[in-house]
C-alpha cells in the first residue's frame, strides 16, 4: 500500500514490509561483490588471528573506524554508552547506509547527491578522529599495531627482520 501525500513542499511515501523488502533485495543484488568479499575478509582474519583493520594492519596506527566492530556488540547489548566510548560514529552508520540502500527515492536522492550531507560527514568523521586521536591513542581501541607491514618493510631495508 503506498500513499501519497502534499505537506508544505514535503513529498511522503508510506511503504509496506513488501516494498523494504524489495529495496532491501535489490541492495543485496546491487553490491553482492562488496558484501562477499568483506565477508570472506572477516573470516580469514578471524579464523587466522590477524588484525582485522587494514589500515592498521598496513601502518599500524588506527583508522576512523577502528573500534566500530566493539561498538556494535555494544550495542547487541544495549550498552549505548560504552559503544560511544567505542566509537561514537557508530551511531552514524546507521543514517548513511539508509540514504545509500534508499537512494532511488526521490527525497533521499537529493539528499545522497548533496555535496553538503558528504562534506558535513567527512567533517563529522575527520573530526572525531582527531579527537580520539588526542584523548585516547595509544589506549584500546586506538592502539598501535606494531607487527604492521610497514614497520616489516622498514626492517627489511634495515636488515633487522631476519636478524
Amino acid at each position: 500500500m503506498k500513499e501519497f501525500r502534499f505537506e508544505f513542499f514535503y513529498f511522503e511515501v508510506r511503504l509496506d514490509m513488501k516494498d523494504y523488502l524489495i529495496i532491501f533485495w535489490n541492495f543485496i543484488k546491487k553490491y553482492y561483490i562488496p558484501i562477499i568479499l568483506f565477508l570472506a575478509y572477516a573470516i580469514i582474519t578471524r579464523i587466522f588471528n590477524v588484525c582485522n583493520c587494514l589500515v592498521k594492519l598496513t601502518i599500524g596506527f588506527p583508522c576512523p573506524g577502528c573500534g566500530l566492530t566493539r561498538a556494535c556488540f555494544s550495542i547487541l547489548r544495549l550498552d549505548f554508552v560504552q559503544a560511544f566510548k567505542y566509537n561514537p560514529l557508530v551511531f552514524v552508520i546507521p543514517i548513511i547506509v539508509w540514504v545509500i540502500i534508499f537512494s532511488e527515492r526521490p527525497i533521499i536522492q537529493k539528499v545522497y547527491n548533496s555535496k553538503l550531507f558528504w562534506i558535513t560527514l567527512f567533517i563529522i568523521v575527520v573530526t572525531t578522529y582527531v579527537l580520539r586521536l588526542v584523548f585516547i591513542y595509544p589506549d584500546i581501541p586506538m592502539d598501535y599495531y606494531e607487527h604492521n607491514l610497514l614497520n616489516q618493510i622498514i626492517k627489511l631495508f634495515k636488515g633487522e627482520l631476519f636478524s
